[in-house]
């Protein structure tokens, strides 16, 4: 019953999400840039600006979610790609601070599951 999630989004092997994070950083950090104008305008009152911005906002997330790229917490630059490992449903987790993905969990472990890639991991491959 589960599998069914991935009806909805994609899946990723390993090669897959590593070759979209130069991609990723970038969208990642034109979000942050733009929430730190976004809340500078919300101080302001600058409504046509902020109308602009949130445009924008929406525009870089939808772009990422369409990828099939769970996007978690802007702030910290944290997403997910599902993924299957271990043939059971999961996700390589990464942070906009990490230089490559090093770590993955199952889908009801969540961040604090957290697991560091180890190579002997079963992970579904696309090719």
């Amino acid at each position: 019953m589960r599998i069914l999630i991935f009806v909805e989004y994609p899946y990723f092997d390993l090669e897959t999400a590593r070759e979209l994070l130069p991609w990723l950083r970038d969208r990642l950090i034109q979000l942050r840039k733009i929430k730190n104008e976004i809340e500078l305008l919300l101080v302001n009152g600058d409504k046509y600006a902020l109308q602009q911005y949130a445009s924008e906002t929406k525009k870089i997330i939808d772009e990422i979610i369409s990828k099939g790229i769970i996007l978690r917490d802007i702030d910290i630059g944290l997403v997910d790609f599902p993924a299957i490992i271990n043939n059971k449903p999961a996700f390589f987790c990464w942070k906009i601070d990490e230089n490559d993905i090093a770590y993955w969990h199952y889908m009801d472990e969540g961040f604090r599951g957290r697991k560091r890639l180890t190579g002997y991991e079963d992970i579904l491959s696309l090719r």
